[in-house]
């Protein structure tokens, strides 16, 4: 788990838990009061809900979620992958213990491999400082698909034939939600996020995949480049997507758009 948590309070502006969670790439934010036990926890599908529903002035109390699912320091760690793989939108969960927030575990440390971490690290937590954590996107300008997405030459993209070990590593070290599987012409075949390959012996699954091919979703979703950022937003809300393939004229993927690129975006001046 990570310790050193970031979190905000109840009556923190969203506006201020918009900065703290894409500035640092996170998915979510512990809710604590000042005695620093656990309230809830704020998504940026919570943020996305407010923008669309027109209610971006409000507090994070409105928008949050209230009992969130947690775990102990001593829960099991396939115990957390099983519910993080069966309960789809839990991306992070808060660690408490007698009450108080401790820390917090997400996909990405389950998916990080031993060899990444020190003895040191695995005893201790991860350091409240990661130095291998990408910096943040500058706000992209503009109200359409293709002009707030991340081009594709600055996007991770994985092939068919991908081990699904360099593909979690990725996910991991980028914090990354989802992968698009492309072809050699840039064709979208799928897409492969943390889910696909969080280890979970519990869920009576067959074999592991061992490569991105077997555990890609095929068919996924896509969004042609100028579709509106409102309608994007809306989708994102309604289906819960984390992200999803830009498509071109040609139907060549040309990026991958966020929850984060549209809580990033700006509008023309």
């Amino acid at each position: 788990m990570t310790r050193g948590v970031v979190t905000v309070a109840p009556g923190t502006p969203l506006e201020d838990a918009r900065a703290l969670l894409t500035n640092n790439r996170f998915s979510a934010l512990p809710v604590t009061d000042g005695g620093g036990r656990l309230v809830g926890i704020v998504t940026t599908l919570d943020l996305l809900r407010a923008e669309v529903d027109g209610r971006a002035g409000a507090r994070v109390v409105e928008f949050m979620t209230r009992n969130p699912m947690t775990v102990t320091p001593d829960t099991l760690v396939g115990i957390v992958a099983h519910r993080m793989r069966r309960y789809g939108e839990v991306r992070a969960m808060p660690v408490v213990e007698r009450g108080l927030l401790v820390g917090i575990v997400t996909r990405g440390d389950l998916l990080r491999t031993p060899e990444r971490r020190s003895l040191l690290d695995r005893l201790l937590g991860t350091p409240d400082v990661d130095l291998d954590v990408p910096p943040p996107d500058r706000p992209r300008v503009g109200t359409t698909a293709g002009e707030v997405m991340t081009p594709i030459d600055r996007c991770w993209v994985a092939d068919g034939s991908t081990p699904v070990g360099e593909a979690a590593a990725w996910l991991s070290a980028q914090r990354l939600s989802t992968l698009p599987v492309l072809d050699a012409d840039d064709r979208l075949l799928g897409v492969v996020s943390e889910a696909d390959l969080l280890p979970d012996r519990l869920s009576g699954r067959g074999p592991a995949p061992r490569t991105c091919g077997e555990a890609m979703t095929t068919s996924p979703t896509a969004v042609r480049h100028d579709v509106p950022l409102t309608k994007v937003a809306k989708a994102m809300v309604r289906r819960r997507y984390r992200s999803l393939p830009v498509l071109g004229d040609d139907d060549r993927v040309v990026g991958m758009v966020s929850r984060g690129d549209l809580l990033r975006a700006e509008a023309p001046g």
